[in-house]
């Protein structure tokens, strides 16, 4: 609010409350405070720092978790409000020395209470202290157009038509009376903007609602602009929340696009077997790397060799990776084609929720995505031979399944001597679990983890009870007191 409105507030305010008690000051929140008058209740927001001032219904306010503020003042009269021109600040004088001082300088708003001119408390809380109580006079004499801090560029435009700045102090004075008597008088009107609500002295483009009485203007208005504004920051802080959303699936989608491409240009290891097989004879045991021409002839392939093995178990064992290259390849296509389907929809998100236009839809929007949202589990689950198998989805997820998602006459299993995945038979009742079935999640356990290459490998299994989480050990990593070790062929395979 400008002067012009506080001062034509302060006045209205002086002919409704003098003479009239104040029943109650309490507080809801921490930045809105309520005074209840015998014939009116004012209901003072400091939003975003400034105050904004309602008129509710005394029976409407909130019943609980009342807060008392300003305790000595109950039930004293008010006998004045001193006005202070072209300031923006108005004092309500009551009874017994007691004073509520309205500064409503901006960010900087508050309401002090004074008692015999001696600083007692403020509100809100946290804001900057006023200790020593003075009335103050603003004098505009000697002052140009650009020393008046308190006119709207309205007003100056007003003052600048009349040669303001050329005037003598009397008629400066005179000036400036002329536009207050006019501002304290005229027609208020509630104007939507571009992005706020207004309380101007001319009509907008989209006006509400115009208002001859300053406290049912400033009443409207706050409704209005207070409920727009969290309106606007909760729908702004949602599109960033699902912009950064939008983001991150576009980085999966680069990455998911990326590994494609290598797995589309690298030489595939059916390949190198081929081309191991093909030149066999040419290739001594003993060698770590060896680089042949492909069968096109139009580029240089290199092939890391196991020295220990002979060049036919090296080409015999490209061709067992070669059984999971396709399906790797099958994998990122499938993963590209799920991560492209996100991105779409979420554009799609974004693109509806830019059109919502008021909190009720914001709120079941979120409602209905949280509806949507799955609860993340940290296993993966199958059913294998009528038991339900749990697959850790990562290290943290490896402790959280063996913490949270296991009973201790479950079967663990796990790849022996490497890195993978926690693997648990669900087994509750203690039952025993044939060998074949072991078998098949060993090979599962095997296949999510870095064995998953080798022809075969070693997988231990244990009854869950056997296995404990060493106390700060790094995620995933546990000991095992009881353990049997199985050999099998890393392989996913669910019937």
């Amino acid at each position: 609010m400008n002067a012009f409105l506080i001062e034509r507030l302060g006045i209205e305010l002086r002919t409704q409350l003098v003479g009239k008690r104040l029943n109650a000051s309490f507080t809801t929140s921490q930045f809105d405070i309520n005074l209840v008058f015998d014939s009116l209740a004012l209901k003072i927001s400091f939003f975003q720092g400034q105050a904004y001032f309602q008129t509710p219904h005394a029976e409407k306010l909130q019943k609980k978790n009342r807060l008392p503020v300003f305790r000595g003042l109950a039930e004293l009269e008010v006998k004045e409000v001193l006005i202070y021109p072209y300031d923006r600040r108005f004092d309500m004088v009551l009874v017994n020395g007691h004073i509520l001082a309205f500064y409503l300088y901006g960010k900087f708003s508050q309401i002090t209470h004074y008692h015999n001119e001696v600083w007692q408390e403020a509100f809100p809380v946290k804001t900057s202290k006023v200790e020593n109580y003075a009335q103050t006079h603003y004098s505009t004499d000697g002052k140009e157009i650009q020393d008046l801090k308190f006119l709207s560029a309205e007003n100056k435009e007003v003052l600048e038509n009349q040669s303001f700045d050329s005037k003598s102090d009397e008629e400066k004075r005179r000036l400036l009376i002329e536009l207050k008597s006019a501002e304290i008088r005229g027609t208020l009107y509630v104007n939507k903007g571009e992005k706020k609500y207004t309380l101007d002295y001319s009509r907008g483009e989209e006006n509400i609602a115009q208002f001859d009485h300053i406290l049912v203007a400033l009443d409207n208005h706050s409704r209005l602009y207070i409920s727009h504004q969290v309106f606007t920051q909760i729908k702004n802080s949602h599109l960033s929340q699902l912009k950064k959303e939008l983001n991150a699936l576009g980085k999966k989608l680069k990455s998911a696009e990326k590994r494609l491409s290598e797995l589309n240009r690298s030489s595939t290891y059916k390949e190198k077997a081929d081309l191991l097989m093909a030149n066999m004879w040419q290739i001594e045991k003993g060698t770590k790397k060896v680089t042949l021409t492909s069968f096109d002839g139009e580029k240089q392939v290199e092939i890391k060799l196991n020295e220990l093995l002979t060049p036919q178990a090296n080409a015999e064992r490209y061709y067992k990776k070669g059984k999971n290259e396709s399906k790797q390849r099958d994998f990122a296509l499938k993963h590209l084609a799920d991560i492209e389907a996100q991105y779409l929809a979420k554009e799609e998100e974004i693109e509806q929720f830019e059109k919502v236009e008021n909190l009720k839809e914001i709120r079941k929007t979120a409602q209905t995505k949280a509806l949507q949202k799955e609860v993340r589990l940290p296993y993966k689950s199958v059913q294998i031979d009528g038991y339900e198998v749990r697959i850790g989805k990562g290290a943290k997820d490896n402790d959280e399944l063996l913490r949270y998602h296991t009973t201790k006459f479950d079967t663990w299993l796990h790849a022996k001597d490497v890195s993978g995945s926690h693997v648990i038979i669900r087994n509750p009742s203690g039952a025993k679990i044939a060998l074949t079935t072991i078998e098949k999640v060993a090979s599962i356990a095997a296949f999510y983890s870095k064995a998953k290459s080798e022809g075969l490998a070693a997988v231990i299994h244990t009854d869950r009870k056997y296995i404990r989480k060493p106390k700060g050990a790094t995620p995933g990593l546990v000991k095992v007191d009881k353990e049997e070790v199985i050999l099998v062929e890393p392989r996913y395979t669910v019937n």
